[in-house]
């Protein structure tokens, strides 16, 4: 018998191991520079009460898990549908621990049944995440990404080429090249439950302050966040206020709410400085920032 797995709906799986040494440059750092430190501004922070929610419109959109290949091996286990490419389908089952050999089937239903927000249409329990995703939302990265990999007959998983090409075909905003954009998970992560997996403390957020002001090319801060689930709003706008406070004590910060995930995702993939969140899709978009070997990467 195998082991129980627990999954969260809507939380971004772990990513599946790659060789990034091949395809992601190492990552640059800043050394320490103590002779230019940003100065202490007057700027006082007035607490806001941001409307942060996404709206039901984006509920439920996986764009991680969809460029993670995860839904591949959802498809197997509890459709029975798979892939010409076997051994990508085996490895990413595995890092989802899922045994494709021995596993039973009614593992597998019993699985299937408990976890269904994993991996059913959100809007029609009777079909597959991945198949109605043109459906669900179209024109957006997800469907764009499942389309150019070759679903359903194959799949590439984190496949940079397509993310580049479906870039290209957007005309969204980008930051400015003199911000530090970070990346705020909030929601449903603040629960302490979560602990800091996803969610970091205001303790962090010292210290990342502490780090940046050693980089004299940034000027002003970028904070990117929102809320995909309706939950935890009055814990969510205590913790962007609080960091907000803490960075406007040097630098201009904006708040970048678009309620759009796409928009999101390729806002901070376009940073050429960035602060990681923690969970898959914070640790996604490092992979792309990291790609350019002129970007810096905050991660303490």
């Amino acid at each position: 018998m195998r082991r129980q797995r627990s999954v969260r709906r809507n939380t971004l799986r772990r990513t599946p191991k790659r060789n990034t040494s091949k395809r992601t440059p190492k990552r640059k750092t800043l050394r320490r520079n103590t002779s230019k430190r940003s100065v202490r501004t007057n700027k006082k922070h007035i607490n806001v009460n941001y409307d942060l929610y996404n709206g039901d419109k984006w509920d439920n959109y996986r764009l991680g898990d969809i460029i993670n290949g995860h839904f591949i091996c959802w498809n197997k286990v509890c459709l029975n549908k798979t892939i010409t490419n076997k051994r990508l389908l085996r490895e990413i089952c595995e890092e989802l621990e899922h045994d494709l050999d021995n596993d039973t089937e009614k593992e597998n239903r019993e699985w299937c049944r408990d976890n269904k927000d994993n991996w059913v249409n959100p809007r029609n329990h009777k079909q597959g995440y991945l198949d109605s995703i043109h459906k669900n939302y179209p024109k957006s990265i997800a469907t764009k990404y499942v389309k150019y990999v070759g679903y359903p007959k194959t799949y590439k998983i984190f496949h940079y080429p397509t993310i580049q090409k479906i870039f290209k075909e957007l005309k969204y905003k980008k930051p400015d090249k003199d911000s530090l954009v970070i990346h705020l998970r909030l929601g449903d992560t603040v629960a302490k439950s979560y602990g800091s997996e996803y969610s970091f403390g205001l303790d962090y957020y010292k210290e990342l302050l502490e780090e940046v002001k050693q980089n004299p090319k940034i000027k002003k801060i970028d904070i990117v966040t929102g809320l995909h689930k309706n939950v935890y709003v009055k814990q969510s706008n205590q913790r962007l206020n609080q960091i907000i406070r803490l960075f406007k004590k040097f630098y201009p910060v904006d708040v970048i709410l678009t309620k759009n995930p796409d928009k999101d995702f390729y806002y901070m993939c376009n940073s050429k400085y960035f602060a990681k969140s923690g969970g898959g899709f914070s640790g996604l978009i490092t992979d792309i920032v990291s790609r350019k070997s002129s970007n810096v990467i905050y991660e303490l």
